[in-house]
């Protein structure tokens, strides 16, 4: 029962806040085209400041054990590749595939990560989680604008593609993330307190924009490809990472974190890049509500299948 708590505690209030977006964006209060400028705005200055923070307010020092970054990262890629190599030969549009693939190796793992590892183990005690979330992101991110790209349809040569990963704004927030860890660079103090304030609002704007977007009436069009892809993200993926990582002696701490890394919903901001990169919008948000609704049920029996086995 409490294993149910913790899941929900982090992922009920994700959900009203999309529920809010669909309301405002039913009952006309808040137009169409307005959640669309919403959208321009949490792509292209919301998510990179966000990304920037997490770098630079992240504790390199409480790194114990580099190896689990290092599995972590290459999960992501194997991934990566994996899915890409299964749906070459697929017959779905380039539009949908790029949804599918980014949607299964990215998760929500900023939002839901120190939550739920905090509620298992206590205030405090996610250092593991903030550290991987430094790591991660980037990861996410440069792999996710490599791959929409890819299916985008827009991609050229070489020079063309690396050209436009640079200039992408999540990008650009990691790279000078990086340059303010490395280099310690120390922010004035209301240059943080701005920035700060900014980044606070990323979380509940992507989640609101993503409630707006929604497109209920594509909904059926998508129901065999959701079906599959929810099995997929939420059950298939996790369960052979997570026997990997048990199987190489991860615990506790270390193996929830990579529990909400890979058994997570997909990631907010997948939607607001799918839209942004000429992708099928519609199928990127109901991705990321079909997997928030689910991810409740799924943590609820991974954490207790672990407590079960003492794992955890």
């Amino acid at each position: 029962m409490q294993s149910l708590f913790i899941a929900a505690r982090a992922v009920i209030p994700v959900t009203l806040i999309m529920i809010l977006g669909a309301l405002t964006r039913k009952f006309g209060t808040v137009s169409e085209k307005s959640f669309k400028d919403f959208n321009w705005v949490v792509f292209h200055y919301c998510l990179p400041i966000s990304l920037f923070m997490n770098i630079v307010n992240a504790d390199m020092n409480s790194i114990s054990n580099i190896s689990l970054i290092i599995f972590a990262i290459a999960s992501i890629l194997v991934i990566i590749g994996v899915s890409m190599l299964l749906t070459r030969n697929s017959s779905l549009p380039d539009e949908k595939l790029g949804v599918i693939v980014q949607g299964l190796f990215r998760t929500n793992f900023a939002i839901l990560g120190v939550p739920i590892v905090e509620g298992i183990y206590g205030a405090g005690n996610a250092a593991v989680a903030s550290v991987m979330i430094a790591f991660v992101l980037p990861v996410f991110n440069i792999t996710a604008v490599l791959v929409l790209e890819k299916y985008s349809g827009k991609q050229g040569d070489l020079k063309r593609t690396l050209l436009n990963v640079l200039k992408n704004p999540l990008i650009i927030g990691a790279m000078i993330g990086f340059v303010f860890k490395i280099l310690r660079i120390p922010l004035p103090e209301i240059a943080a307190a701005t920035i700060q304030s900014f980044n606070r609002m990323t979380t509940p704007l992507s989640l609101f924009v993503l409630g707006g977007c929604f497109n209920y009436t594509s909904l059926a069009d998508n129901k065999k490809l959701l079906g599959i892809y929810t099995v997929l993200k939420m059950i298939v993926v996790p369960m052979i990472v997570l026997t990997a990582a048990v199987m190489i002696g991860y615990r506790g701490e270390e193996l929830v974190t990579l529990l909400v890394l890979f058994g997570g919903p997909a990631a907010i901001s997948s939607y607001t890049m799918a839209v942004q990169m000429g992708l099928d919008g519609d199928l990127a948000s109901q991705c990321v509500v079909i997997t928030t609704i689910a991810v409740v049920v799924t943590m609820f029996l991974f954490i207790t299948g672990f407590s079960a086995l003492g794992l955890l």
